[in-house]
């Protein structure tokens, strides 16, 4: 008796151990990485001439889809510009979301900072209006994060595109000055 449990025992530990050294599906919230090659892009192209002349070309991804996400950074610093197309557009919330400054206490006897309640800000891309607002109050590691309403433009060639624009920047009015610095 005492074997036969020793068997059962020994068999679930290894059917356990099967189990959890099996990969886990992670979540897909982005189409594959196919090409770096924006011919494959099945919309127009928002870009910026200005981030590729005063700072450099894009890192460029194009996706399973067809969308696109350009990276441009500012030399070596934590300035970041990514301009990403969408396949549909997100509804925009009344009101954009509260951001919380990071916030580390181990002991756990430090109160968080209280979230940055906000209001829309507004810019002008390619002649549209486009709201935008703080998504995070960065870290260490990079600056504050600051990102525009999913929109949707027409190129003048009369394609329409779904499109978001994410800034990391050292101050609010930098992001500003760069959101509305893309274009055809």
């Amino acid at each position: 008796m005492q074997s036969q449990v020793l068997s059962l025992l020994s068999a679930c530990s290894f059917a356990f151990c099967l189990a959890a050294c099996a990969p886990t599906p992670q979540p897909s919230y982005r189409p594959e990485v196919v090409s770096s090659n924006l011919a494959e892009v099945k919309m127009p192209v928002l870009r910026s001439g200005y981030f590729e002349k005063n700072w450099s070309q894009p890192n460029v991804d194009v996706m399973a889809d067809g969308t696109y996400q350009l990276r441009y950074r500012q030399g070596t610093t934590l300035n970041f510009v990514i301009i990403r197309s969408l396949a549909k557009i997100e509804p925009s919330p009344a009101t954009p979301p509260d951001w919380e400054e990071p916030h580390e206490d181990p002991e756990g006897t430090t109160p968080a900072p209280a979230p940055h309640q906000q209001s829309w800000k507004h810019t002008s891309i390619v002649g549209k209006p486009v709201k935008w607002y703080q998504e995070d109050g960065g870290s260490g590691a990079d600056f504050p994060g600051y990102r525009t309403e999913d929109f949707s433009l027409t190129s003048p060639d009369g394609r329409t595109g779904c499109y978001r624009i994410s800034v990391c920047s050292d101050t609010e009015s930098k992001a500003a000055g760069w959101i509305h610095r893309v274009g055809w």
